[in-house]
């Protein structure tokens, strides 16, 4: 068997996180290899590759600091994204080293695929907000080795950390590795598990929010919320579902709320970056600094992943740069960017700095297509009464983390 020639597993079912670790905990009691009995002759269930992948994920002792876990940057209570009231990551062995963009949520990947260009040219696909990962696999082993997060310093550094774990033979037995298994085997075995989490956690793909039910005919919308759809799917106004679409595919397949695709949106520079404070120091996503393959294209420079609308109320702060804190702030961006530059924007040499997280001669590449694209004094494509309208509606994406997944395609009466 080599590193990635994985055995099949049967999912369980999950009721949350809490269950997992409860069921990997028990398989580890006396038996290493998951399975015996306890005191009263009761069979303990085995560990499963979703219970151990699980744990893995949140193990903070897989980090330098023996602090910081992928669920640090990741929590269950904010979709997999940022923790509440958390700016940007701080990782590092000592977890004073920040990162410069905000963690995005971690559901409804299932569909994304590779980065690759389509044949019109455009970007889509990949995983990170610069797509560089082409697979959940991939991603798993960036952090891990960066050293602005759980900065292992090589990956034989990881796997000596995995060897330690209490439960390192169900790990192996669970994933179907030697006991003489290498660095590299055992690194690659760690991020295939991470990826088997994502895969088998209900959580990732509940499709139960509120506007599913809407979709199936089994709940309703109000009065504004049905508002707010309208100006979202209304490509003068929002235009927000060129993007984000929102309604089923032909096969029914529920909506993601994304693309996959890339956008300038020419998002205000976060000062509170550290990184920032260089004014020569741009993060350009696509093309840059931390993507290295596409630095010739400055066409592509400024553009980031267009991230799942869903749960999109529990994901603060927003964009790349965490540099919007609210999701009302995030829907006035897009309103008033362009007919009220001086609210985002700071003033250099008496004129508004527009696009200023983007070096001078790159600003052409920022997206100018509804709502945007228009000066100031311009009637507003989307007045104050249809923002909110917006965010309205954008709260019925929200999933209900106390119920049971719901079907992948809507089920209509």
């Amino acid at each position: 068997m080599t590193s990635l020639d994985f055995p099949r597993f049967d999912v369980i079912g999950s009721t949350g996180r809490l269950l997992a670790i409860a069921v990997a905990t028990l398989s580890l009691i006396g038996c290493g290899s998951g399975g015996g009995s306890t005191a009263s002759g009761q069979p303990i269930e085995a560990a499963t590759a979703l219970s151990v992948s699980t744990l893995l994920f949140e193990e903070k002792a897989l980090s330098a600091s023996g602090q910081q876990a992928c669920a640090s940057c990741h929590a269950s209570e904010t979709a997999h994204a940022d923790l509440a009231g958390t700016a940007l990551p701080i990782g590092g062995a000592a977890l004073n080293r920040q990162g410069s963009r905000s963690s995005p949520s971690m559901l409804y990947l299932e569909s994304n695929g590779p980065f690759r260009f389509a044949s019109d040219g455009e970007p889509f696909g990949g995983f990170t907000w610069d797509g560089r990962a082409n697979s959940r696999v991939d991603q798993a082993g960036g952090p891990l080795l960066d050293a602005a997060e759980m900065d292992n310093a090589s990956i034989a550094e990881v796997a000596g950390r995995v060897r330690k774990l209490s439960y390192y033979t169900d790990f192996r037995t669970v994933f179907g590795l030697g006991a003489d298994a290498g660095d590299q085997q055992i690194f690659d075995t760690l991020r295939f598990a991470l990826e088997q989490y994502q895969k088998l956690d209900t959580d990732y793909l509940l499709f139960n929010s509120r506007y599913d039910r809407w979709m199936d005919g089994t709940g309703a919308l109000t009065a504004q919320e049905l508002r707010g759809l309208a100006i979202f799917e209304n490509p003068a106004r929002g235009n927000c579902a060129s993007c984000h679409p929102s309604r089923p595919a032909n096969d029914g397949s529920r909506p993601v709320f994304t693309t996959f695709g890339y956008a300038a949106l020419g998002v205000p520079r976060n000062p509170g970056i550290a990184a920032n404070a260089d004014p020569t120091f741009f993060d350009m996503g696509l093309c840059g600094p931390k993507r290295t393959d596409l630095t010739a294209r400055t066409d592509l420079c400024g553009k980031f992943k267009i991230p799942t609308l869903r749960n999109i109320e529990l994901t603060a702060p927003y964009f790349h740069n965490g540099g919007v804190a609210s999701l009302d702030e995030a829907v006035a961006f897009y309103a008033t960017r362009d007919i009220d530059p001086q609210r985002w924007y700071p003033l250099a040499g008496g004129n508004v700095d527009r696009f200023n997280d983007l070096p001078l001669n790159l600003r052409g590449n920022v997206i100018q297509s509804a709502p945007f694209g228009l000066q100031p004094g311009d009637p507003p494509r989307l007045t104050a009464a249809d923002t909110a309208d917006l965010v309205a509606f954008l709260r019925t994406l929200t999933d209900d983390q106390t119920a049971p997944q719901a079907s992948a395609k809507v089920i209509k009466p």
